[in-house]
């Protein structure tokens, strides 16, 4: 399809936030909405890892690592910390139903390690992919 200037269609980029628990074992934090597109994921550390055995898993029933795919909890990083190559499949796929995403702490950590995962999404229209 040609663009121009009714198309593609401008979309709103929205987020889902949620914390990041050593007790988090496939524990439910949001529910993305079907046609969603994941276009970021941004993980804030706001406690030092114990070891960096800890990992955060992040994805939803069929895919538990669709978001994040045991990204390494840091031993010195606190702050923003982009997920690099741990970043899951579900990303920059156009969602197929409302997804419950949940996340799993893993790993050894018994201190530290904990967190923030932002997701960063827009809802497609009709027809429309994630280059659309």
């Amino acid at each position: 399809m040609a663009v121009n200037i009714s198309y593609p269609k401008p979309r709103s980029v929205m987020q889902k936030t949620f914390a990041i628990a050593r007790t988090d074992s496939s524990t439910v934090k949001c529910v993305l909405p079907k046609d969603a597109i994941i276009t970021d994921v941004d993980c804030y550390q706001n406690v030092n890892a114990g070891t960096s055995a800890a990992k955060w898993t992040v994805g939803w029933t069929g895919d538990t690592t669709a978001v994040l795919n045991a990204f390494s909890a840091a031993t010195t990083a606190v702050g923003l910390v982009k997920p690099g190559t741990a970043i899951g499949s579900g990303v920059f796929a156009k969602l197929d139903s409302d997804k419950a995403v949940f996340s799993t702490f893993g790993g050894t950590s018994v201190s530290g390690g904990t967190g923030y995962v932002t997701i960063s999404y827009f809802v497609a229209g009709p027809g429309e992919g994630v280059d659309d």
